[in-house]
């Protein structure tokens, strides 16, 4: 038990931070917990149903009473209702474009609000729709409690049925994996259902109202990725996202001719970076000293020698590319870096990506990444290798049958994939992120705070332009 008290928990939802915020109808409030289990009374004067939070941290109530959505700040301030005259509004769910989805009970159908709040029904021909949840596909599953059944709506708005036979179901969540879990109120049970729709029991002996899934405290910290760069497309090239709400201080460097303290063989002298959004370049450094900032790099991360490159900046959510080469179209083994420099908070390195040139011996593709986050918290990852599939990029000698194998902080492997569906075919594909190519490499893997490395490499010997790609999952 994580909490209890003199409230009824209808609807729950979580905030960023961890707190859990509570729909006590009985009482016409909404209760806020947090992590340590202290309770507060977060706002009242209303009769809460369902419960959302958009990306920018604001909460938005369901007043089943009235027929409002309510929007609050971060601190509790109510601001004007987001939207009036719903008929029996339930459950809520955002997409990741900021549009509202809110099931309306009394027209069977379920709403679909702009963030300016336009109004437009997204679907409709259930049956007391209650709760609704937005899965990875992008398809919005609801719970019908009056027909038992769990209808799939398409981002068209087109509605399939997905689960039938429950008893009064009322709230309903989806995992990162597309597995979907239903409260069963009338039999006390919590379902769960594969994303193909094969149903166990979760749990037994609980009234369970609302569904939540709390979210993950770990976070990918820092990336990195050493390979050969050559010319043209031989350079290496680092992609990595930044998801969540506001700015990320990040520093993205190119290391060189420091590798050989390490005895690497044939560092390349003279690193050039540049950074890139996905429609223009928005930075570029060869020296990291000559950048303005300079001075405001963290000593520890101040590159050793004055021929390395550094780009300091404060990025928005978003995708974004580091490429590095040699100046004056020089060859050597490089190493691309990005440091988160904020830590924990509203916006997070996502997934990361790097294509380069593996060959054999110490000329491999070598990626890094830190999981970050308190003990025993744990991070889940995707990690790819891919060859054949960037054909498809005019990359005419991409590497036919990248292996993959990740080692922990140690040194020791941890686990290791050739073809993809030869392990883990059914996770892998639940998280839609699945190669395209069955010669391609992937790993799910739940890791424990620490470094790890990713290694890519040929099968028997094999050589040619690959990717290695590590995507948080949880």
């Amino acid at each position: 038990t994580f909490a209890s008290g003199s409230f009824t928990a209808d609807s729950i939802a979580f905030d960023k931070n961890g707190n859990l915020f509570v729909s006590d109808t009985q009482n016409n409030r909404i209760v806020k917990i947090t992590p340590g289990g202290i309770q507060t009374t977060f706002a009242t004067g209303l009769t809460p149903a369902g419960l959302a939070f958009n990306s920018a941290g604001f909460l938005y109530a369901a007043d089943s009473a009235s027929g409002s959505i309510f929007k609050y700040a971060p601190d509790g301030s109510p601001g004007p209702p987001f939207a009036i005259g719903v008929s029996g509004p339930f459950g809520l769910v955002f997409d990741p474009s900021g549009n509202l989805f809110v099931s309306e009970v009394n027209t069977n159908s379920i709403l679909k609000f702009t963030s300016a709040g336009v109004k437009t029904t997204f679907a409709m021909g259930f049956h007391q729709p209650l709760g609704i949840a937005l899965a990875p596909s992008g398809d919005i599953y609801e719970v019908d409690f009056a027909s038992g059944s769990i209808f799939k709506v398409s981002p068209a708005g087109m509605s399939s049925p997905f689960a039938v036979g429950l008893s009064a179901p009322r709230h309903i969540a989806v995992n990162p994996a597309g597995n979907v879990f239903a409260t069963n109120f009338g039999t006390s049970e919590i379902f769960v259902f594969t994303p193909a729709g094969a149903r166990t029991t979760f749990a037994s002996g609980i009234g369970a109202g609302g569904l939540a899934f709390e979210p993950s405290n770990s976070r990918l910290s820092n990336i990195s990725t050493r390979a050969l760069v050559e010319t043209g497309n031989h350079v290496l090239i680092g992609g990595f996202v930044i998801s969540g709400s506001g700015g990320k201080q990040v520093l993205l460097r190119a290391i060189g001719p420091t590798l050989a303290n390490s005895m690497v063989p044939n560092p390349l002298q003279d690193p050039v970076l540049s950074l890139h959004d996905t429609t223009m370049e928005i930075a570029n450094n060869d020296n990291w000293q000559s950048a303005a900032n300079s001075s405001q790099i963290p000593s520890a991360l101040k590159p050793t020698d004055a021929r390395e490159s550094a780009i300091l900046a404060t990025l928005q959510p978003g995708s974004y590319t580091a490429i590095v080469s040699g100046k004056g179209g020089t060859s050597g083994v490089a190493l691309v870096e990005v440091y988160d420099l904020q830590g924990a908070g509203s916006s997070q390195l996502a997934n990361i990506s790097t294509r380069g040139v593996v060959q054999t011996g110490d000329f491999v593709m070598i990626g890094g990444f830190i999981s970050a986050g308190p003990a025993g918290s744990s991070t889940e990852v995707l990690i790819r290798a891919k060859g054949p599939s960037l054909a498809q990029f005019g990359i005419t000698d991409a590497l036919a049958d990248p292996t993959l194998r990740v080692f922990n902080g140690n040194g020791v492997v941890i686990n290791s994939n050739d073809n993809w569906k030869d392990t883990q075919q059914a996770q892998i594909a639940a998280t839609g992120n699945a190669p395209t190519n069955d010669l391609e490499s992937a790993i799910l893997i739940t890791l424990a705070p620490g470094n790890y490395t990713a290694i890519v490499s040929g099968k028997n010997g094999g050589t040619g332009v690959g990717q290695v790609e590590v995507f948080k999952q949880r």
